[in-house]
């Protein structure tokens, strides 16, 4: 009998339905109850991201592009279209979504194996399984030994997408391989980017949202569709990576084929695999063809390369997203002027951000509401070998600030943006000029700063986010102090702690003269400061007036 897992028969990805149930779908599933499924909810973040881009790549294809905007809007309009296409175009690919196929299996390379015959243990597949530190994970000991089918197949999508990099097994008929091995060629592509998703209500609206029509969008390749292949497209890889192939739209960078693999196992799971490496890929201005990512001017690239060069703006797990806002709407993004270059921005906003842009502009969709903005990704540790930290973000952005014509909230956020860092500079320099107070080294201080503004954004990252989501249908006037407000508020409290915890030294001080500091020239020029920063408006003076 043959050995089969068909992707588009077996449940293998974890959902939500929209009742909050959870479930397991088959690709096939996946479309045709799209509407009724809420979102991807497997293992981690990124593992929902790389099948998101899955899905994605069947939709590009499934839908001919789009075309244009008018067959996107056709979609739109009767979702259950998506899941009639979708499920035709699959059934021509049938064979080759089967993740046990003697010759061409989903996302590997059949008979692949090292010259040793050695295959790897199942930690290099799973991406929460730190290796040598297997006391952070929830896969210990037995679970470890062996994992079924459909749970397989969601790993090995996320191991295409986010592997870390470093040296990989070699396999037979590769000739990069040396003395068994395979040297590094990057972590996954997904995993080199900071991935960025538009969530709709539903899976169906979230699959259309993020299928750019591209040659709708300035900054982003026009793609002739029938070169933009998905692997299930062509022939099936050999052992051998390539080091000089190159994505050419968003099918080929979301199933990009970075690793070499085999699932090894039998009818009850898997329980180990082959893993080597595949085809590299390189950020360098890729913007043109990676909509879910926005880009960031790098100076050491453009001295390097002699040319204007955008890299990847990687999400950063020590900033919360909101942070990165003027990488996301256009009007925020600061210019660039450069000697012999011209003007240009700092940052190209992904192209699913731009696309939605065009649907307001097109009174597509509505601009009233919120658009959740989803940022997944991943922090690697040394030689980019080690998984450390994930990044999962949720931001409500309110849709009028996407809108081009909505200059009063554009101008709000921005303002709200600058004095939240003003205010935060006001509270790192309280910060070390207590440490100052108390007789502390340069090191002392500028680590008390950095405290200090940690502390102060912990608390502001909770609440920029809920003001931000807030402001539909809001006076600006009034959204900017009630902002303002809740700056002052939360900057006295974080003086209350900083002083609060100022050893008795502090108090009596150090210097004489105009150098002398202490504790109450500190407080007196924080209060200073802080009223320079933010002064007290008409409307919010009235108020205050009025509550007297």
């Amino acid at each position: 009998m043959t050995q089969s897992f068909n992707l588009l028969d077996e449940p293998w990805i974890r959902v939500t339905w929209l009742d909050g149930e959870p479930g397991e779908v088959s690709l096939l599933t996946a479309f045709r109850d799209a509407v009724r499924i809420s979102g991807i909810h497997g293992e981690i973040a990124s593992q929902d991201m790389a099948l998101l881009r899955l899905l994605l790549a069947i939709a590009h294809r499934a839908t001919g592009g789009p075309e244009d905007l008018d067959d996107w809007r056709a979609y739109w309009a009767n979702p259950e279209k998506l899941g009639a296409d979708a499920g035709g175009y699959l059934e021509r690919y049938r064979d080759r979504f089967d993740l046990r196929h003697p010759e061409a299996p989903f996302f590997q390379v059949a008979g692949i194996h090292a010259k040793s015959g050695k295959i790897s243990d199942l930690e290099s597949l799973i991406a929460d399984v730190p290796n040598g530190e297997p006391f952070f994970t929830t896969r210990i000991g037995p679970g470890l030994d062996r994992m079924g089918w459909a749970e397989a197949a969601r790993w090995l999508v996320h191991v295409h997408a986010f592997d870390p990099s470093g040296i990989r097994s070699g396999a037979v008929g590769d000739p990069r391989v040396k003395g068994g091995k395979v040297y590094p060629i990057g972590p996954g592509w997904t995993g080199q980017i900071g991935v960025v998703a538009v969530e709709g209500r539903n899976l169906a609206e979230t699959i259309l949202l993020n299928t750019v029509v591209t040659e709708s969008l300035a900054d982003l390749a026009e793609v002739e569709h029938e070169a933009d292949l998905p692997p299930w497209e062509k022939k099936p890889d050999g052992p051998a990576g390539s080091m000089d192939l190159e994505p050419i739209g968003p099918v080929s960078c979301y199933t990009w084929q970075t690793r070499r693999a085999l699932l090894h196992g039998d009818e009850k799971g898997v329980t180990g695999l082959f893993l080597g490496n595949g085809d590299k890929a390189t950020p360098r201005n890729r913007y043109l063809v990676e909509p879910m990512s926005a880009w960031r001017y790098s100076e050491p690239q453009t001295k390097k390369f002699k040319e204007i060069v955008f890299m990847p703006r990687k999400h950063d797990k020590d900033r919360a997203m909101w942070r990165g806002l003027s990488s996301l709407i256009p009007q925020l993004i600061p210019k660039l002027k450069i000697k012999g270059k011209g003007e240009f921005t700092r940052y190209r906003i992904p192209g699913v951000i731009s696309f939605y842009e065009k649907l307001l502009a097109q009174e597509i969709v509505s601009h009233r509401g919120v658009i959740p903005v989803h940022a997944v990704g991943i922090e690697y540790g040394a030689q980019e070998a080690v998984v450390s930290e994930h990044f999962d973000d949720v931001l409500n952005l309110p849709a009028g600030l996407l809108a081009p014509d909505n200059k009063r909230l554009v101008t709000l956020v921005r303002d709200a943006m600058e004095k939240t860092e003003e205010v935060a500079k006001v509270v790192r320099q309280l910060g070390g000029d207590l440490i100052r107070a108390r007789g502390g080294d340069p090191d002392d201080v500028s680590s008390a700063r950095e405290k200090a503004g940690v502390a102060f954004y912990l608390a502001i990252d909770e609440g920029f986010p809920r003001w931000l989501a807030s402001l539909d249908g809001i006076e600006p006037e009034a959204a900017r102090d009630d902002w303002r407000n809740r700056l002052r508020s939360e900057a006295r409290r974080q003086k209350e702690n900083l002083v609060d915890s100022a050893p008795p030294a502090a108090y009596a001080g150090r210097g004489e003269g105009r150098s002398r500091i202490d504790v109450g020239l500190a407080m007196k020029w924080f209060d200073t400061a802080l009223s320079r920063a933010l002064p007290i408006s008409i409307i919010s003076q009235q108020a205050k007036e009025k509550d007297q």
